[in-house]
């Protein structure tokens, strides 16, 4: 059977997964996926049933090849330094890591450490998956304190859970892993990090290894080949020689300053999310960023980023808090007025500075600094026009993405709730004893839950707000023709979303948009709308951010782009050079006339040969170089020069109007 045709195969019981894939003639897996659960290989089936393969190239299987490739990393690792503690090793979307309690090491060290992992693929060791007790996990991993912590959280008293074992190496972990190390063959370690256990200043140092590891050679190199490029594209160097942003760790770490280089793409972003807003009815507004405390409770953000909020306390008592998010404030401007059926949706946006504290460690350029602004939206609505909104929104988020980047390649994951763990999300709860209804997280309460009319803990969850909007979700995504990846557990506590990942020119994923469906917020704040029968009714919110944070997509536009942006969005549209001094005057005539039509244009009149002009702009990368002498200044023209290096003479005046149109119609690819 072919790895394109290989799906429903039955495994018969008492016969191994592995077993009944090869019987039906399946090659390469490395797992396989029963009832919607992931199992290894050697997991036999306890009845009939039907199995799906999971390949190593498919987006199940690079993970499962990834956790097993972190694991072979923390064996190298304990086998070279006996005294290495291994915390946690979880695969990323582009590779892996691991963080241990070791002495610190160099990226020297990581050949060693690379070839001790090759040893151990050339042994073939398989991977066992065993099953123990919580008092048999913790006598295993006594001698390690971050185990020991994880079955304390993990595994309940009486509970058991599972460890894999390749050789004398064991990992507390519930897997699934390929069967044995042979299949790890196209790795690579790439970075050493250091960061705090739990991320926390007051715990102890670990050392993070970051790795990648892919199911072929091809592949492997194909992905080095793009990482080097994307260290020469880092947005932190880019924005250096375009002069867009500086940083200073001892005014303000973590916080970006903009240039007036860089806040012509910050403006040009704001002013595109500004016209397509307008065009679908959102309102814009503008919120404080400062506010009491008190309404940060209330919206549940103290709660949740308490230890990541800037918080004071005024000579007058009075405690207040820089926001983290924009929500509260765009509550409070619908709050002031009550709204009839006939008014929603109300949505309301705006280019929302937020203030987060992140640690030092994990601050990183426009990635991740402490301050960033969120094109953030709000739309206060009825449960019948989810639906509506949310296709609305998918249709600005696709014009977004295939104007700027030119035909994007987008991708949607649905996060839905895990109805197995109803604790984790704001449900409501149905109490047997008496009818009542009571609306809680549980997993945020202190104490147990009980009924508020007559005391009983006779309460069973009632999913149905949630599947009707689970539900909305999936029909607007089915009628837009969109195909998407359904993630349960992946849901926000306040309900479900829409997650789009937008491709780069080195073909890495980055999550952008989001469409998210909150119950939470509308009761907190008690908002309501009065319906068809003049009675209170519930409105549901849906947060949505397209760009996601402008800081964060200037980061990205940048090494997609190399610096080279669109005309539209480039800091310096025309760098005009005359050959000689005799033709300044000229040089400003031209310069004149662009920026009386708007082009963002700069003569150069220094006393620098035209040649070293032209070669020290290279790293500003303007649009258009223009050379002017004595035929253009006869003619009217201007020699343009386009980043290709391709040269025509235009009279200034069709000049201005090939850059108009390519300026209006946000053109990716240069025209002239």
């Amino acid at each position: 059977m072919s790895q394109g045709n290989s799906a429903g195969v039955k495994a018969r019981k008492g016969i191994s997964f592995g077993e009944a894939l090869k019987g039906a003639g399946v090659k390469n897996a490395i797992a396989a996926t029963a009832d919607g659960v992931d199992y290894d290989l050697s997991t036999v089936a306890t009845r009939d049933m039907v199995i799906d393969p999971i390949f190593p190239e498919s987006p199940k299987g690079l993970r499962i090849l990834r956790h097993s490739a972190a694991h072979l990393l923390a064996q190298a690792v304990t086998q070279l330094y006996p005294e290495a503690r291994p915390n946690a090793g979880p695969p990323t979307d582009d590779g892996f890591y691991y963080d241990i309690d070791m002495k610190p090491i160099s990226q020297d060290d990581l050949q060693r450490i690379e070839d001790r992992m090759r040893q151990l693929v050339s042994e073939n060791i398989p991977i066992r998956r065993e099953e123990y007790s919580r008092s048999e996990l913790m006598k295993i991993f006594s001698g390690n304190p971050y185990k020991m912590d994880k079955i304390i959280e993990n595994v309940p008293e009486n509970g058991s859970s599972t460890v894999y074992r390749q050789g004398e190496f064991v990992d507390f972990c519930r897997g699934p892993h390929v069967p044995s190390t042979g299949y790890l063959k196209a790795f690579k370690l790439v970075s050493i990090a250091s960061t705090h256990y739990k991320a926390d200043e007051s715990r102890p140092m670990l050392v993070r290894i970051y790795g990648t590891a892919f199911p072929d050679e091809k592949s492997l190199k194909e992905y080095l080949k793009n990482r080097e490029e994307a260290l020469k594209r880092d947005h932190r160097k880019i924005a250096q020689e375009m002069d867009l942003l500086v940083f200073n760790s001892e005014r303000a770490p973590g916080f970006p300053f903009y240039t007036p280089n860089g806040m012509v793409i910050r403006g040009e972003l704001v002013s595109f999310m500004s016209r397509l807003n307008r065009k679908y009815g959102w309102e814009e507004v503008a919120t404080p960023h400062i506010y009491r405390d008190v309404i940060w409770k209330q919206s549940g953000h103290y709660a949740k980023y308490k230890p990541n909020m800037y918080l004071f306390t005024l000579s007058d008592g009075d405690s207040y808090g820089v926001k983290p998010m924009n929500c509260p404030g765009h509550i409070t401007i619908f709050e002031r007025t009550p709204k009839s059926y006939r008014e929603l949706p109300v949505k309301y946006c705006e280019p929302g500075t937020v203030y987060r504290y992140e640690k030092s460690g994990e601050v990183g350029g426009l990635t991740r600094p402490r301050m960033f602004t969120i094109d953030d939206g709000h739309a206060f609505l009825r449960f019948d026009q989810i639906v509506d909104e949310v296709k609305s929104i998918m249709e600005m988020v696709k014009i977004t993405f295939n104007s700027i980047l030119g035909n994007a390649v987008l991708s949607f994951d649905l996060s839905v709730i895990d109805k197995d763990h109803p604790e984790n999300y704001l449900i409501l709860y149905h109490c047997r004893s008496c009818g009542n209804d009571v609306e809680a997280r549980k997993a945020a309460m202190e104490e147990d839950l009980v009924c508020p009319s007559c005391g009983s803990r006779d309460l069973v969850p009632d999913f149905s707000t949630w599947d009707t909007a689970t539900n909305q979700l999936r029909e607007a995504l089915d009628e837009n023709g969109i195909s998407y990846v359904e993630n349960p557990g992946e849901a926000a506590f306040y309900g479900p979303k829409i997650d789009i990942h937008v491709k780069d020119a080195l073909g890495r994923m980055w999550q952008l948009s989001t469409i998210q469906v909150d119950f939470f917020m509308p009761t907190n704040f008690g908002l309501y709308y009065i319906n068809s029968e003049s009675k209170h009714d519930r409105i549901v919110m849906i947060h949505r951010a397209i760009f996601g944070s402008y800081e964060r997509f200037m980061a990205i536009l940048i090494e997609h782009f190399a610096g080279k942006f669109p005309t539209w969005l480039s800091p310096m549209q025309a760098y005009i050079v005359p050959v000689s001094e005799k033709f300044n005057d000229y040089a400003l005539e031209v310069e004149k006339s662009l920026k009386d039509r708007g082009i963002r244009a700069v003569a150069d009149l220094g006393t620098e040969t035209m040649n070293k002009k032209i070669k020290t702009i290279r790293p500003m990368r303007p649009s258009y170089i223009l050379v002017v002498g004595e035929r253009e200044l006869q003619e009217g023209s201007v020699s343009v020069r386009n980043r290709s290096d391709r040269t025509r003479t235009m009279k200034i005046k069709d000049f201005i109007a090939a850059m108009e149109k390519e300026i209006s119609e946000y053109s990716v690819d240069q025209s002239i």
